[in-house]
């Protein structure tokens, strides 16, 4: 075995895998944790195989800077953005042959800075010398390195050595990842974990995300990153973008307090079958102190719902658990419980709880999806998420028109670059607005600018299309309708018509009226009209909202040039009337 080691390092035959590390923000990769494998027709193809017979035979050392050096000689042939994250082991830091600076020897050979470069230390194994492992952590920052610790929760990883090396990461252990969305004691684990990171000032990231339930759960948490194969399997060459469109409208959803749904608001799956006594449900109350109800299911459809207060009620009576204690919970459950679909929005939930409430109060409900148990939710947690979108909503509304401004507009613009849909952007201004507040009043102008909103609001599809208004007379729509340009239409005819009502009789007759401009000469004002200015947008057109704002800029001017009704569509030259 030592002689196909020797072999392996002669001949560099380690092979870099890549896994993205996936910022939980914005959807896009972070970095990439190097994962080596020896050769594919031998028994050192495991790592766990390479680095323990490496360690056997005392070539630990030459062994974990071979995969070293070839991660960072794949990373860099490859071209991949961000960081690298290199995986040292306690053991080579300890080694008697191992010599410091070497890694940055091999940075520089390839022109790489060390703060692109995170040290990652595997977990500890027993008789690690802790004070050793921390002294080579401490050197590593010293050099400009950041530091990760692995598998934070398993093994003999303990929180001391997290708060004195002070690592820039933490990575979560997949066992508290795994199945987390159903499990309150993982749930709380992490949540500690966070907090501490919090507290400390160090990323969180969580590890081995494999499926769609653990991905959302983890996005109600202040994780800061995600791995694992739920986004990419380990492969020799991994991908530059990860191009999940709905991992990113779900993130960007949440994070302007839009798209939360049902699903969202489970916080256990814990259930129990027709055919389970009042016991067996007590039981699994008292294992899991921090739920209060359970799903009562049969053949995965629910039947009710058991309360933990109604069944210790039952049970503390006189005679209460030999009367009970041996009853099918099916008999005792509340047979009509709240069940709601995990599609339905959150408004849309916290409306039929409100309606229920007046004959029941409850404290949880059911969620299903396509007629199956998917979990349970706290009422109590419904409301939370209700009253913060409306306060978000609140705070940047227009308060003339109670529209979404320019945050949450910018904010769904970004989303959909993010999630590369193509869509349309139109910018509406009004024509003659100044002259028409001067000569009837503001609250009039006022009616003008909600005439505009109105007709947005009736003409665009409320499920596809966004509509705003940015400030003063300014609106933005964005278009996910396909007939948008028909809709344009209708709103050109729409506002004319609410419009024209506004004016005096005889101004509508001639057509605008007579008043001094800014320049304080008298000159004729036609009647308000809209200048539309448009970009169709396709994916990976733009990256950000500034630069939409900026390409509609000479659109805008363009489409004030025309009187009357007018559009200018993709470049200034393109302009008709509406």
């Amino acid at each position: 075995m030592r002689g196909e080691l020797q072999t392996i390092i002669a001949e560099k035959s380690v092979n870099s895998l890549f896994q993205p590390i996936i910022d939980k923000t914005s959807g896009e990769i972070f970095a990439y944790e190097a994962l080596s494998r020896g050769p594919s027709d031998s028994v050192l193809h495991s790592p766990t195989q390479l680095i323990e017979q490496a360690q056997q035979h005392g070539l630990l050392t030459a062994i974990e800077h071979l995969c070293r050096a070839r991660a960072v000689e794949r990373f860099c042939d490859l071209g991949l953005p961000g960081k690298l994250f290199l995986n040292v082991s306690p053991q080579t830091i300890q080694q008697v042959d191992h010599q410091r600076g070497r890694t940055l020897e091999l940075l520089a050979e390839f022109d790489i800075s060390p703060e692109q470069i995170v040290i990652e230390l595997t977990e500890q194994h027993p008789g690690s010398d802790e004070n050793a492992v921390i002294n080579a952590l401490q050197y590593y920052q010293k050099m400009g390195f950041a530091i990760a610790l692995d598998d934070l929760g398993a093994g003999y990883s303990s929180l001391r050595l997290w708060s004195q090396v002070k690592p820039e990461f933490v990575k979560i252990d997949r066992h508290f990842i795994e199945g987390i969305e159903a499990d309150p004691t993982k749930q709380e684990f992490v949540r500690s974990f966070v907090e501490i990171a919090q507290s400390m000032h160090c990323k969180v990231i969580a590890e081995g995300v494999e499926t769609e339930s653990e991905f959302e759960y983890l996005c109600q948490l202040k994780v800061d990153y995600l791995q694992g194969y739920f986004f990419c399997r380990p492969t020799a060459r991994p991908p530059t973008t990860i191009r999940l469109s709905r991992v990113v409208r779900s993130l960007a959803g949440r994070r302007n307090g839009q798209g939360i749904y049902a699903r969202n608001l489970a916080i256990h799956s814990i259930h129990v079958s027709e055919e389970n006594t009042v016991e067996d449900t007590v039981q699994l109350f008292l294992n899991r102190p921090s739920i209060n109800s359970i799903a009562v299911i049969k053949d995965k459809k629910v039947t009710g719902i058991a309360n933990r207060s109604r069944l210790q009620g039952l049970l503390s009576k006189p005679f209460g658990r030999d009367l009970y204690a041996n009853r099918l919970i099916s008999a005792v459950m509340e047979k009509t419980p709240l069940v709601v679909d995990a599609q339905l929005s959150i408004e849309q939930v916290s409306r039929m709880v409100t309606s229920r409430a007046r004959y029941h109060q409850e404290d949880d409900f059911i969620i299903c999806d396509e007629g199956h148990f998917l979990g349970i939710g706290h009422v109590i947690d419904l409301l939370k998420q209700v009253t913060e979108l409306q306060l978000k909503q609140a705070r940047h509304a227009n308060p003339l028109t109670q529209l979404p401004g320019l945050i949450p507009i910018n904010d769904c613009m970004e989303q959909l670059l993010s999630a590369e849909r193509k869509f349309v952007v139109c910018h509406f201004d009004i024509d003659n607005f100044k002259p028409f507040n001067d000569v009837y009043g503001f609250s009039k102008g006022d009616e003008v600018i909600l005439a505009l909103g109105q007709s947005l609001k009736s003409h665009a599809n409320s499920s596809n299309d966004t509509v705003g208004h940015i400030g003063g007379d300014d609106f933005v729509v964005l278009w996910n309708s396909e007939d948008w340009a028909d809709r344009l239409k209708q709103v050109g005819q729409s506002f004319s018509a609410i419009s024209r009502d506004l004016y005096l009789p005889e101004h509508v007759q001639a057509g605008g009226f007579e008043c001094k401009d800014r320049y304080d000469e008298t000159r004729f004002f036609p009647l308000t009209s809209i200048s539309i200015a448009a970009l169709e947008i396709s994916p990976q057109q733009f990256t950000n909202a500034f630069e939409i704002s900026s390409a509609l800029s000479p659109l805008k001017a363009a489409a004030k040039q025309v009187s009357g009704n007018s559009l200018v569509l993709n470049q200034a030259s393109n302009v008709s009337a509406l």
